[in-house]
């Protein structure tokens, strides 16, 4: 009985190393991914990833009483040069809204707001990324893929090798 209590332990033993390793590989995985994201996400086209799809929890612009339309028609005076000025900091405007009411909201958020969209292919290839475009993407995520499931497979024989 002692016999079999010490190759349980060691199996055991064995079966933690190799998920410490799994774990360890994934993370790798999962941090590769990442960067490999951030290599695509620049190449898109412009208007494709917004301000506040990169940081959805924007900042205001302004201090919060500062964002009011009173305080905003006292600082750039027209509504066209506020705008202007949010132009200039968050980059091009979805819409050409120039109401003081619109602008003190984006003031506020620090972000334009994000159009509505649907989910329908036309809107996919509306939205400012090219059907080639999002096809060469597609194909350079699912290589990237498969060469991480290969290394996972590879790893996980690997560790029931030795576990055997």
């Amino acid at each position: 009985m002692g016999d079999l209590s010490d190759r349980f332990g060691e199996l055991m033993a064995r079966m933690a190393k190799g998920d410490a390793e799994l774990f360890r590989t994934v993370g790798e995985q999962n941090a590769a991914i990442r960067e490999l994201v951030e290599e695509v996400a620049p190449a898109l086209p412009p208007g494709t990833l917004t301000a506040a799809a990169l940081n959805p929890a924007s900042q205001p612009l302004l201090p919060l009483e500062q964002c009011q339309p009173k305080a905003l028609k006292a600082r750039f005076g027209t509504a066209a040069a506020a705008h202007a000025h949010l132009e200039t900091t968050l980059g091009p405007s979805p819409t050409k809204k120039k109401t003081w009411d619109h602008l003190s909201s984006v003031f506020a958020s620090g972000a334009w707001p994000a159009p509505a969209q649907t989910l329908t292919r036309s809107t996919v290839s509306c939205s400012g990324g090219s059907e080639p475009a999002l096809a060469q993407l597609e194909t350079r995520l699912l290589q990237r893929i498969d060469q991480l499931e290969q290394r996972l497979i590879a790893v996980l024989e690997q560790g029931l090798q030795g576990k055997i």
